[in-house]
Formats: structure tokens, sequence, C-alpha cells
């Protein structure tokens, strides 16, 4: 399931998702949001090849372009090869019930968007984040689970999730004397305190480090949760 890998000259242990055990309790949420947010970047791919391209009248003036962007050389010698990150087979929609609508994303849209807006589209992907939290949630409180710091942990998560991405605790969590949380939340070397009020959960650009967390601890969390809570296991 694991692989080294060499990325910018340092050493990174890749986890391939489609390995991961499927009786996982939160295997279909931490794939979902990985699909989700496959999607958002293969139509902004597609929408920056054809916004490129149109920009320049010859190839080998393209081609120039895009070597300076300094992309693995794995990227650059898919999108010269061919002629796009993916094919253009199928953009999804959102029909109405008589069919007579369909919402879709426009990729020329989405191309100049992720060129003039600086968190387009690491905000949706944010978001998507954010709904999967909520949603893992939802369906662990189905289960009457017995209160552990790891479960107040999620708990937190949770509301941070749902606060915008950042963590919000409200008074009746937090002891008056102390001005510390009521109950402790942890899980591994993760510890959520009072002092973090109005943080950012996970970080909107990659190369942030004001966030508390990432995604990959996210999905570490989710795949690890059930351990605490063998009932879980299916």
């Amino acid at each position: 399931m694991k692989n080294t890998v060499n990325h910018n000259s340092n050493s990174m242990q890749i986890s391939f998702l489609d390995e991961l055990d499927t009786s996982n309790f939160f295997y279909q949420n931490i794939v979902t949001l990985a699909y989700s947010q496959f999607g958002i970047n293969e139509l902004l791919a597609r929408g920056f090849y054809k916004f490129k391209k149109s920009q320049f009248t010859d190839n080998s003036s393209f081609i120039k372009e895009i070597q300076s962007y300094n992309f693995p050389i794995d990227v650059e010698e898919e999108i010269l090869n061919t002629k796009t990150f993916t094919p253009l087979i199928y953009v999804p929609g959102f029909l109405t019930k008589d069919r007579s609508k369909s919402y879709e994303i426009d990729i020329d849209e989405s191309a100049r968007k992720l060129f003039s807006e600086d968190e387009y589209p690491f905000d949706a992907n944010s978001q998507l984040t954010y709904l999967t939290i909520i949603a893992a949630w939802e369906k662990a409180m189905v289960h009457k689970l017995q209160d552990k710091p790891v479960l107040q942990f999620f708990r937190h998560i949770r509301n941070a999730a749902a606060h915008n991405g950042r963590f919000h605790f409200d008074k009746k969590v937090i002891d008056e004397k102390s001005g510390e949380l009521k109950k402790k939340a942890q899980w591994n070397q993760f510890e959520i305190k009072s002092s973090l009020q109005n943080m950012k959960l996970i970080p909107k650009f990659k190369e942030e480090n004001e966030a508390f967390w990432d995604q990959g601890d996210l999905v570490e969390f989710l795949i690890d949760f059930e351990n605490y809570y063998p009932e879980l296991k299916m």
C-alpha cells in the first residue's frame, strides 16, 4: 500500500487510496473526498491547457511556456504528448427531474478563475473536506460510542468544519477556572486546546503552515478511528 517516492528532493511516503481496506468504517468518506477533489483538479487541468494553448500561435512557444512552470517531468510529458491532461469525455452536470435543465461547469471559466483568483480552486477543495468531516461525524454518531479523548477530538474537528474551517469553542465546553477544555481532546500527537480558538483547521494552500492539520492527517485519522472503537469494524 505504501511506496516511497522522490518529490521535490524530499522523500515522501505515498499510500494509494484504492488499496485501503474497503471494510474500514470511513472508507467511502475517504474515497469520495478523493474522487471529488480529483474531479475539480481534472476539470481545471483541461481548462488550463485550453487557456494557455489559445495564447500562443505556434507550438514551440507553447512548449516553452509549459516548461517555464517547472512541472514534474511526467506531468510535462503528459501535457505535451497527449495534448491535454485528460480526454474531455464527460463534464458532469446537475439535471432537473424533468431533464429540462442542466447546471454544468464551464472549464474555460474555471481556467480564467485559476489565474485570476488566488484561492481558487483551493477554497472549493477545503469546502469538500469540511463536508466530508461533517458527514463522517454523523455516520459515527449513529452508534452510541463511549466518550474518549479521541471522540472529543473528533467533535471539535467536526465543529471547526461546520464553522468554515476554524476552531470554535462554546463557553459550555471550557472550564471557567482553568480556561481549558473540560474534556481532553487528543488523537496521537495532536491535542486540541482552547488556545486554538479561531485557528484554521486545514490550509487553503499547500505551502501554508498556519493551520492545525492537513488533509493527509484527516485521512490518517479516519482510517485509525475504528481502532479506538472495535464495534465499528465490519
